[in-house]
């Protein structure tokens, strides 16, 4: 005898992004399913998405509906998103309406239609839409569940895997919804005038699948999925052993400051007020890899692709090549409603399937805006940061502080050191009544580097880095002390960049 205990059940694919990995696969052949939640969050669109994926994959698919919306309205919905392809209707999807029967029959006349078309159309994949009106005609609770139970025995005997779609009736979970194979739960959720829609897996019969919730969003594609990042990265995974390998700048002064560049699959936060030098800082970094033959991704929030581009040809670095050429990405996305976990998803889409090795994400700021838990910002970060040490990938992240002067820099973070191994330092400093930038390196894990703070040049022919303030005093303080004896000669500054 052959024992198959230990064969991997066989999957249905969703077709939804992100949803597959919520589940580990997809949901296993010839089980039941409900998909549960208010009405307009999503059940019957993420329903006809997996039927439209099903049929394309070679399935055969029946949608019972037990609601009094007829099929061309639902077909009229269906039609603008763009998994709808009206060529599988009806030979390989049908829409049935069961409210007649249900209603005139009651249970045991809608069971025994579901038999026959099962059999008859040889069906693999079940939609039943409005399990709540069969609710409100079971003559009783253990009818409604000796239906449900006849449905399963069924369905499971020819391979059909079933959806049951319900909305729970305001009663919340029932006893019942526990015999299924699986629950699924979408809710939509209004923090302040922000509506947030969530997945969430109550239940996954034999089968691991991530918990907690997952952010999805409903858009002309239909349903997208976003698991959460702390569930989906290399979290145990050992790192990439980068050796004694650096990144560079590419910035005269700066990578000798840094023994070479930081070390491959380091993260580094670049702190400091706004108008430092930030931004220009990251995006030199990112070409310089681009000129190695790195690949290399710009995250931005703030400034569209055509002002940054106009922004750093200013200071002398062109990077339409790099971008032509595709070894330099870059996305933009304004900090407005932003879905965390969408970023989540991109970043990794990016690591892990376009083998960029420089990463910059400019703006702290924007995570914290588009979370809707701030606590959460430093654990979705810690996340990221074991994914890019597991693969060797060099992470930059832009943190502006508060005050652009005085005796006080508060880091953005309790327990910045699980985040970031370096951080550099930028400020403009008043001396000799006159602004001037300077960089310092606060911390590089594990390496030696200048600890001098430096001024940090932007001009017409690109960023550089000078020699030390050694006239004056204090400069962390952004008010410089200069001694007396000190020579108070002034020298043009150049005063563009970011």
């Amino acid at each position: 005898m052959i024992d198959s205990s230990s064969r991997p059940p066989e999957r249905v694919s969703t077709g939804i992004p992100g949803l597959d990995t919520v589940l580990c696969g997809g949901f296993r052949k010839a089980r039941t399913y409900m998909v549960m939640g208010l009405p307009g969050s999503g059940k019957t669109i993420l329903a006809n998405q997996v039927c439209f994926h099903h049929a394309a994959e070679g399935g055969r698919v029946l949608y019972i509906t037990l609601l009094a919306e007829s099929h061309t309205e639902l077909v009229g919905n269906l039609s603008s998103l763009s998994f709808f392809d009206a060529s599988r209707l009806p030979e390989t999807i049908t829409y049935l309406s069961a409210f007649n029967v249900l209603e005139q029959g009651g249970l045991e006349a809608l069971a025994e239609l579901l038999r026959r078309e099962i059999r008859n159309q040889q069906v693999s994949l079940l939609v039943l839409d409005g399990l709540v009106a069969a609710e409100e005609l079971a003559p009783s609770a253990q009818a409604l569940k000796k239906f449900i139970h006849g449905l399963q025995v069924v369905t499971n005997l020819v391979g059909c895997t079933t959806l049951v779609l319900t909305t729970g009736g305001g009663k919340g979970i029932q006893a019942e919804y526990t015999m299924v194979d699986g629950l699924i739960l979408l809710q939509q959720r209004m923090l302040g005038p922000r509506a947030l829609r969530e997945l969430i897996v109550r239940k996954f019969r034999g089968s691991a699948h991530l918990l907690g919730r997952h952010s999805f969003d409903i858009t002309s594609k239909g349903l997208e999925v976003y698991p959460r990042l702390e569930t989906i990265t290399a979290t145990n995974a050992a790192s990439e052993n980068a050796g004694d390998a650096r990144c560079a700048f590419g910035i005269p002064g700066l990578d000798t400051m840094l023994s070479g560049g930081l070390p491959m699959g380091s993260t580094t936060l670049l702190l400091g007020p706004s108008g430092s030098g930030k931004t220009l800082l990251g995006i030199h970094f990112l070409a310089e890899g681009a000129r190695r033959g790195e690949r290399s991704h710009y995250f931005a929030f703030y400034d569209a692709p055509r002002r940054m581009l106009a922004q750093t040809a200013s200071v002398g670095l062109d990077l339409e090549p790099f971008i032509a050429q595709g070894s330099l990405e870059v996305s933009f996305r304004a900090p407005t409603e932003t879905i965390l976990d969408q970023l989540g998803v991109q970043l990794l889409a990016a690591i892990r399937e376009r083998g960029v090795r420089r990463i910059f994400l400019d703006g702290y700021d924007a995570l914290l805006k588009a979370s809707v838990r701030r606590a959460r910002v430093a654990r979705f970060l810690a996340a990221l940061v074991n994914e890019c040490r597991a693969r060797g990938v060099t992470l930059l992240l832009t943190v502006e502080t508060t005050t652009a002067f005085g005796p006080e820099v508060k880091l953005p973070m309790q327990g910045i050191s699980m985040v970031a191994e370096n951080i550099l330092f930028l400020r403009s400093v008043e001396l000799h009544s006159e602004l001037r930038r300077f960089i310092s390196i606060l911390k590089e894990r594990n390496s030696d580097y200048d600890g001098t703070l430096r001024e940090l040049l932007i001009s017409k022919q690109g960023l550089s880095v000078g020699t030390s303030f050694a006239d004056a005093q204090m400069l962390m303080t952004g008010l410089a002390r200069v001694p007396a004896a000190a020579s108070s000669t002034k020298r043009p500054r150049p005063r563009k960049g970011k």
